[in-house]
């Protein structure tokens, strides 16, 4: 008997949800250059998330991967594309870039992404 994870991603988004809020995460790929224009199109999406966000403990900051205003975000999985390097999250009226992401995925079934966010 297979363990069901995603009930266990849906048990995850709830609580994020009670205890945490909505962001968005907001993704620009780059892609072909346009001669006509000059530039690289970039296409933009984003996706409502829910996250909740703590700061790293000072035993954790070593002021070269972990920088004294990093944060922890811990986003639910559940009806998402997974964040990655480089996306950005609207959380408030704070906007903050997505630095690594670490998934939990056991069973390659995704519950919930550990992210380390730079302001």
């Amino acid at each position: 008997m297979a363990f069901d994870y995603a009930s266990l991603a849906s048990d995850v988004g709830a609580i994020l949800a009670e205890f945490g809020a909505t962001g968005t995460l907001t993704r620009n790929t780059p892609g072909t250059y346009d001669p006509t224009a000059g530039e690289v199109a970039t296409t933009t999406t984003t996706q409502t998330v829910t996250a909740c966000l703590f700061p790293y403990g000072d035993k954790f900051i070593d002021g070269t991967q972990i920088l004294a205003n990093d944060r922890q975000a811990f986003i639910g999985a559940s009806g998402i594309t997974g964040p990655r390097a480089g996306d950005v999250l609207t959380w408030g009226t704070e906007t903050l870039t997505v630095v690594k992401v670490k998934a939990l995925a056991p069973a390659r079934a995704y519950v919930i992404y550990e992210c380390q966010m730079r302001a």
